[in-house]
Parts: structure tokens; sequence; C-alpha cells
């Protein structure tokens, strides 16, 4: 503990501290101390991930409708938020829809894709939802479209003999780091960083890093807002996104959040 200490320059006590916390090792400390956005977990390493971006470069690139398919509670609209925003930024031809809690219930459904597909919509993208509607999926395929799952909640499963047999929808590309094949380092993020992640790996792809640093501010804000209103665990990266994101609120330009500052009457206060 002392070598530690002395090696970071802070109190042995704060030492024992997270090693109690389980943070040991010179790169865990110093992350968990001084760890900023560049420490995030790459996009790459999640299941799907990168074909989910060829898809949607195509799409993209040929102007092909795209509807954003969310969920009413506060992950879910932030997500919607950051696809949506990502994705015009980059030139997307993009729509949205939030189902309505009490017409809709939770998540997509085969009304919802029927009605995509009758407005001529191309392409159906989730957030937050998605990884249980395979029959909506189904549909989807049934009349053309192509689907993309961004969810971050429980893959759906059978039971047979004590073993468990997965049913991920047949979607074009399925990015959840639930997956029981995705071998993401730490799966327990809340469905607008997987989104968040998502828009990252697509500038990327696209060759728009340059634009990305442009987004990346309130992109860090609105994922770091719904990782504390889904209740996610401040650990690993999601300690490390709430940090930055109160940074970035204080001097927010995001309209929303400004807003919901003024509300509150938090406009010129400062937020920790």
């Amino acid at each position: 503990a002392k070598e530690i200490a002395e090696k970071h320059n802070i109190d042995p006590l704060l030492v024992r501290v997270l090693m109690n916390r389980g943070i040991s090792g010179d790169v865990a400390v110093d992350g968990y101390l001084n760890g900023d956005y560049h420490w995030f977990h790459r996009p790459e390493k999640m299941k799907d991930m990168e074909k989910a971006c060829v898809v949607l470069t195509e799409k993209i690139a040929a102007k092909s409708p795209i509807r954003i398919i969310g969920d009413y509670d506060i992950d879910g609209v932030c997500a919607t938020a950051i696809l949506c925003k990502g994705l015009r930024g980059l030139g997307g031809n993009v729509d949205t829809q939030i189902p309505h809690r009490i017409k809709d219930g939770y998540g997509m459904n085969i009304n919802m894709i029927e009605k995509a597909a009758a407005e001529g919509i191309n392409t159906i993208l989730t957030c937050d939802n998605g990884i249980a509607a395979k029959d909506a999926v189904v549909r989807a395929k049934e009349l053309g479209l192509s689907v993309i799952i961004t969810d971050h909640h429980e893959v759906p499963f059978t039971e047979e003999g004590g073993v468990r047999k997965f049913l991920l929808p047949p979607a074009d590309a399925v990015v959840d780091p639930k997956r029981e094949d995705c071998n993401y380092p730490f799966p327990h993020i809340c469905g607008a960083f997987v989104a968040y992640k998502l828009v990252e790996l697509l500038y990327k792809t696209m060759e728009k890093e340059a634009l990305w640093q442009e987004y990346i501010d309130e992109m860090i804000q609105i994922a770091a807002f719904a990782t504390v209103g889904d209740i996610m665990e401040l650990k690993d990266e999601n300690r490390i996104l709430v940090q930055e994101g109160l940074k970035r609120m204080r001097t927010t330009r995001c309209v929303g959040l400004k807003a919901l500052l003024c509300v509150l009457g938090l406009q010129n206060a400062e937020i920790t």
C-alpha cells in the first residue's frame, strides 16, 4: 500500500480503501483515480458491433429510411437521442419512434414493424429493447426490412435438461453485451452506453473521427445521465462515464439537459 501510495502520490489509507474494493495494480488504480473517456472499452469488442456498422454505413450511403425504435424510460429516450443525433450527423435519413407505454407496451412489436414497412422504412434500429422481440424481427424480415438490435437486457432462453438454449432474434446484427458469445469486458452498461459505442465505431468506420469529436461531449453527458437513471453499477467504465458526464454537464450545450437544470434551479450551480 505504501509503495502504491508513493507512486500515485495519494494517501496510503486511500490505497487500502481501493484494495478493499478490489482495485489493485498500477493500471487499475490509475484508471480509478485518473480515468477519462480514453479508458472506455473498445466498441469492437462487442459481438456484432462491426457487423452493425457495415449495414448502417451502406444504408446511410444509400439514403435508405432508417427508423430508430427506443423505449419510454430514461435509458431508452437517451439511447434514441444518441442514435438519432449520431446518424443524422453522418447524413443518415433517420426518424424515431418511442413506444406508447399504454398502447404499445414495452419494446418493438409486430404492429410497429408493419406500420414502418407501410411508411416506406427500409431499416429498423432498436435501442434499449429488441433482444426479446423475436416475433417482430421475424415479421420485419418477411417484409424485407433490415434489422439491427442494440440492447443491454438478458437474452431470453429455454432450458432442457439443465442446459440453456439462448434465443437470439434473427436480425442482421444483434448487439448486446449480455450475449453468451460476447466477450465484452464489462457487460453491465445501459442501453444508451451501447448506443454511444455503436455511434463511436460508426464514425470510425466511415472515417469521420474528427466529426465525432464535435459530438463526443454531448454524447457522454447523455449516456452518463442514462447510466444513473437506469441504476447501473458505478464500477469500471460506468464510473468513468458518469464522472466525465458530470464534468461536462456544468457547461452543457445540450438543450434538454439545460432545460432540466433550469427547472431545478441548477443552471448556475456546480454539478457534482
